[in-house]
């Protein structure tokens, strides 16, 4: 049974994407959107962009995490926002979708529910192949991957 996974780390201004299978990172990158366009365009830009990865990597399932309040609820609403674009395009494609808390992924990756970023991306480098050509990661593909495998390490203790 193919294990493909989109994996999301939600934002507005950089969301991070990656394409997980078994233990292979096949794909990563940022979408960044542009500051200068209108909202509707850049969650326009964010939905083709994802309709666009979908297409060309034939996951089954969309990971996303869930969304973290910070003190900014503009910017949350704004988040909120791209994640519903992500969802619909992974509904579109019929996707199955599996959301999780950042603590569940810290846990998942580190062992360790209160992680720092630098545990959990050093993990991750420890944890899946990363492409040689594409070892420098952003941070937002980074916690992507670490999406990826949590839900790849909890889907597959339910075989």
């Amino acid at each position: 049974m193919p294990n493909r996974v989109l994996a999301i780390d939600p934002g507005f201004d950089r969301i991070g994407v990656a394409v997980l299978d078994k233990d292979t990172v096949l794909f990563s990158t940022c979408i960044e959107t542009n500051r200068k366009q209108p909202h509707e365009e850049r969650l326009l830009t964010i939905g083709e962009t994802v309709r666009k990865i979908i297409k060309k990597w034939q996951p089954q399932s969309l990971a996303i995490e869930t969304l973290f309040f910070n003190q900014n609820t503009t910017s949350a609403i704004k988040v909120a926002e791209a994640r519903g674009v992500v969802l619909f395009e992974a509904a579109t494609a019929g996707l199955k979708v599996f959301e999780y808390g950042p603590q569940a992924v810290k846990i998942a990756v580190t062992g360790y529910g209160k992680a720092d970023k630098a545990a959990i991306n050093g993990m991750v480098r420890k944890l899946v192949t990363i492409p040689k050509s594409t070892a420098k990661k952003l941070d937002d593909e980074l916690d992507a991957i670490a999406v990826g495998i949590t839900h790849l390490a909890s889907t597959s203790k339910h075989k």
